[in-house]
């Protein structure tokens, strides 16, 4: 920073203390801006400048005695200034407190902030999807939000594919959960849509990220709320399909602050249909599979969070909360399935009437502490965080109207976390950021299987299809990065993690199975440069690693259907990746496009496979995971938005990418793409409506084409009581009787060895539901704690440091 001198006396020279700080903030989102430029300037010309932190904090010091402003510029914003800024002597302490920048695509009237907020932001390292901005986000869950986030796919059962992968590390507010540990679609199901304020897709993670997840991270914001006073937010809806109901309060005083959330949703009135067809051949003999489901389904959650927080004073603080969550899913049906030779000779034909459930719960206990020092870019983070998740799967089936068989999983995951991140300015252009992390995972899972004796009348044990699996992984970690501020706006990210991954494995009446100990190297690089007029381009390469998860690693064989079985493979060995991406983006008024073309490509990639095996006759489907040789995916992304008016917003994206498989001995190759459009119209009076439509082709597989499906939705919104509250309504799919699902598997070895099959399912899922939401106490921060206590008398208290976020407080 730039030293000024000054006279106390005769021959004594005073060097100049005086700091203005503050802490620049999108007034749309009410979260920081990182790497906003902010130039400091006397009567005449510009005497110093800096980059905000990642919470948007800058600080000028060695400043003396004098009147200056400041002119604060960013991609996508309109440039800012703060006028009139006077430093009264060369010990002062200026604080500006927050100084809210306008997107480019709003438009400011003396202090009120119209037209709409930017559904899809483009920031320096990540995409945003503000889910809050949605009005069609209302009583869904979190699976239903992320259909609508560029680069995302979710498929049927709700798993998550990023780019044509679903290899991808999901946080909530950048913590990991066990809730994703099983199954990533089950978990997304327990989080109501109404409490995510974003969703962040991350598809270069810099050193800091854990290395897990090739495709990239997920990380999922949920709502807060720092206004002072007594807050709160109640919100139900009910459907044909689903209701809900969700609430939260908040308490927060000068230091302190309490939140509370929770809620449930209930699925009802779910049915599909299925038919599997399957040609195999085995040694030149040939059976004819032909499998029709009818099932029904229902299923219920809950979720509730508990936050406490407290300001030791403007540079630290600690929080800690506690979540938990509960489910449970049912569905039952009749699958009626029949067997012919190669002569059209029946081998069998029976009714199989299945009931299954599943039911979970987890809880996490999360710590954190941060300290800020008087640079306000060297900053000290702490974290600790215990999670714990309880699964119950089961299902008990009655074939041709008489008891046959049963079988339950019992599973337990838990994961303990520490890690400590500090980062260190070296000099005005020069952030150092550094860290270390250990992970220690536990696994445990119980399956048994029981066959029915008609005899007895009675279950027993059947221990041949039994299994036990008791699972430990740590991890150690540590990483080091580096980011330069270069000339002409010119800027690079560069850093290495390093992780060591020590595993344990023990099974039921087989000896402890060794799985090695392994090492890897992550670098990762990003060399950005920002335009004067707005919009960036940016260049990265990062190397990733895929663990395998209790979902591929679990030996639990699911019998429910005695055609087509499946389960884990414990031995799986993690894959690695290799990213190149370059992307650019481009605003003009209140539109944006933004751009990126990348390269991925996978070895020792995991993927399910299956095989048709002859038991007793019969001929049965078998799917696991395994490491195949290589997946390689070329591929574009294409997001949008525009603003014809004010009013009126559009929205959307297209990726397309080019996929290869190959495992040395089966290969596959083609195209996917993936579509999605939102608009949204706000009319007068408070009206609203919305669209939504979500496309997503067949996906390439080793073996075959998996689901391609469409969804698409309309939502009617009317505001009340001064945006306090809202009615709204929404139509599902209400121009399709049903979606179908169809996939394809094959596996050709020569003339006398092979099969196909194609599977199609129909799902039911047009429905209406109506929502209602209501805000209530205080809703704006006027400076007063929560017992109405002033929080300062003058210009320099601190009531400006928490502005509650409502974007209304423009600046001093």
């Amino acid at each position: 920073m730039l030293a000024q001198q000054g006279r106390r006396g005769p021959g004594a020279a005073v060097i100049a203390n005086a700091s203005i700080s503050g802490t620049v903030i999108d007034s749309t989102s009410s979260q920081g801006v990182e790497f906003a430029a902010v130039a400091l300037w006397d009567a005449t010309k510009a005497i110093d400048g800096t980059l905000t932190d990642i919470k948007g904090s800058f600080k000028f010091e060695g400043v003396k005695a004098g009147t200056y402003k400041l002119l604060i510029s960013y991609i996508g914003y309109s440039p800012q200034s703060v006028e009139n800024i006077v430093v009264p002597n060369n010990d002062a302490k200026v604080d500006l407190g927050n100084v809210f920048i306008l997107s480019d695509n709003i438009q400011l009237n003396e202090v009120t902030v119209t037209g709409q907020a930017a559904l899809v932001e483009d920031k320096i390292d990540r995409l945003v999807y503000n889910a809050d901005k949605d009005i069609t986000n209302r009583g869904g869950t979190a699976e239903e939000v992320l259909r609508k986030v560029p680069m995302l796919s979710v498929d049927l059962d709700g798993e998550v594919e990023l780019r044509g992968s679903s290899n991808v590390r999901v946080l909530i507010d950048n913590k990991p959960s066990t809730i994703f540990a099983s199954s990533v679609g089950e978990a997304l199901k327990q989080i109501p849509s109404d409490q995510i304020k974003s969703v962040e897709v991350i598809t270069s993670p810099s050193a800091k990220y854990d290395g897990e997840g090739t495709a990239g991270i997920i990380n999922i914001n949920l709502k807060k709320n720092t206004l002072a006073g007594v807050t709160g937010m109640i919100s139900t809806g009910v459907g044909v399909q689903g209701s809900n109901l969700n609430g939260s309060l908040n308490l927060k005083d000068k230091k302190w602050g309490i939140a509370i959330n929770g809620g449930g949703r209930m699925s009802y009135n779910f049915r599909t249909e299925g038919l599997n067809t399957r040609e195999s051949v085995i040694n030149g003999e040939a059976t004819y599979l032909t499998q029709e489901d009818n099932n029904r389904g229902q299923w219920g959650g809950g979720r509730y969070r508990g936050t406490f927080t407290y300001d030791f004073d403007k540079k630290t603080n600690f929080s800690i909360s506690y979540s938990g969550r509960a489910r449970i899913n049912g569905s039952e049906g009749d699958q009626l399935t029949r067997l012919v030779d190669g002569n059209n000779a029946l081998i069998f034909e029976n009714t199989r009437f299945i009931d299954q459930s599943n039911i979970s719960n987890s809880a996490d206990l999360d710590f954190t502490f941060n300290k800020r020092y008087a640079n306000p870019i060297q900053e000290l983070s702490i974290l600790a965080q215990f999670s714990k998740s309880n699964r119950n799967e089961d299902f008990t089936a009655l074939q041709n109207g008489l008891p046959a068989d049963s079988s339950d999983n019992v599973g337990i995951d838990q994961e303990l976390n520490f890690s400590l991140d500090y980062v260190q300015p070296l000099g005005e252009k020069i952030k150092w950021e550094m860290g270390g992390k250990g992970v220690f995972r536990g696994a445990t899972s119980d399956g048994n299987f029981y066959s029915y004796s008609l005899e007895n009348a009675a279950y027993a044990l059947n221990s041949l299809r039994s299994n036990f699996l008791d699972y430990d992984q740590n991890v150690a970690a540590g990483y080091s990065s580096f980011t330069l501020e270069l000339p002409n706006k010119w800027g690079v990210q560069a850093g290495v993690r390093y992780e060591r991954t020590m595993i344990t494995a023990q099974f039921k009446e087989r000896a402890d199975v060794e799985i090695p100990d392994y090492d890897n190297w992550l670098p990762s690089i990003n060399l950005s440069k920002r335009f004067e007029k707005g919009g960036s381009v940016r260049a990265s390469y990062t190397q990733r690693i895929q663990r395998p998860s209790i979902r591929f690693l679990n030996p639990y064989v699911d019998y429910s259907n005695q055609n087509s079985i499946s389960f884990g493979q414990p031995t799986l060995a993690p894959e690695l990746v290799d990213m190149l991406e370059l992307s650019t983006s481009t605003y003009f008024g209140r539109n944006s496009i933004n751009f990126s073309i990348y390269s991925r490509i996978e070895d020792n990639s995991i993927t399910s496979v299956s095989e048709v095996v002859r038991e007793d006759g019969i001929d049965i489907t078998q799917t696991t995971f395994a490491n195949i040789g290589v997946n390689k995916r070329f591929g574009a992304d294409l997001s949008f938005n525009v603003n014809p008016n004010k009013d009126w917003r559009i929205g959307g994206g297209v990726s397309p990418n080019y996929t290869y498989m190959d495992n040395r001995t089966i290969s596959n190759q083609g195209w996917n793409v993936g579509l999605n459009l939102n608009s949204q119209y706000s009319l007068p009076k408070g009206f609203a409506v919305a669209v939504f439509g979500f496309y997503r082709s067949p996906r390439v597989q080793l073996q075959g084409t998996r689901n391609g499906f469409y969804f698409h939705g309309l939502t009617f919104k009317k505001d009340i009581n001064d945006k306090r509250g809202s009615f709204g309504l929404g139509l599902e799919n209400p121009f399709v009787r049903s979606i179908d699902f169809k996939s394809t598997l094959e596996n050709v070895t020569d003339a006398n060895n092979y099969f196909i099959s194609a599977n199609t399912r129909s799902m039911f899922r047009r429905s209406i539901r109506v929502d209602f939401q209501y805000r209530f106490g205080k809703m704006e921060n006027d400076g007063r704690g929560l017992f109405n206590r002033r929080r300062g008398g003058n210009n320099d208290s601190d009531a400006m440091d928490d502005d509650g976020g409502n974007g209304q407080e423009m600046m001093r």
